[in-house]
């Protein structure tokens, strides 16, 4: 009686190992990071890719009107730009260069939310 108690336990059990096996090991991969990420390039009117790049400044601010800058960072000699690890929400993206229009969108970043964003600056001189 004694053998067959531990023989059904066992069975439950191997039935059951699986299971929390499973559980314990796609959970975590489920489980949301809590931050975001954001890459983009930036072109400019009347300059050709090839040639020597302006620098553009990118910022992230929390969108009411009088927040301060949040995240902030300068193109690189392409023209690409990279916000990782962010917080989550709805921001202002603003890119703004010498000689160029200043431009500006809401944004809404998830977790996990990895986006892309290009955008063309147009120079002052055009109407």
């Amino acid at each position: 009686m004694h053998l067959l108690r531990r023989l059904r336990g066992r069975a439950r059990l191997s039935r059951i190992l699986p299971v929390a096996f499973l559980c314990a090991h796609v959970s975590p991969s489920l489980a949301q990071s809590g931050q975001a990420s954001l890459h983009g390039w930036v072109a400019f009117e009347n300059v050709a890719y090839v040639d020597s790049q302006p620098r553009a400044t990118v910022e992230l601010r929390r969108e009411s009107p009088d927040s301060a800058v949040v995240y902030s960072t300068v193109t690189d000699a392409h023209g690409f730009f990279t916000f990782d690890r962010t917080s989550l929400g709805r921001f202002i993206l603003r890119i703004s260069a010498p000689h160029f229009r200043t431009y500006s969108a809401g944004v809404y970043l998830a977790s996990d939310f990895q986006g892309n964003w290009a955008v063309q600056l147009r120079s002052d001189s055009v109407p």
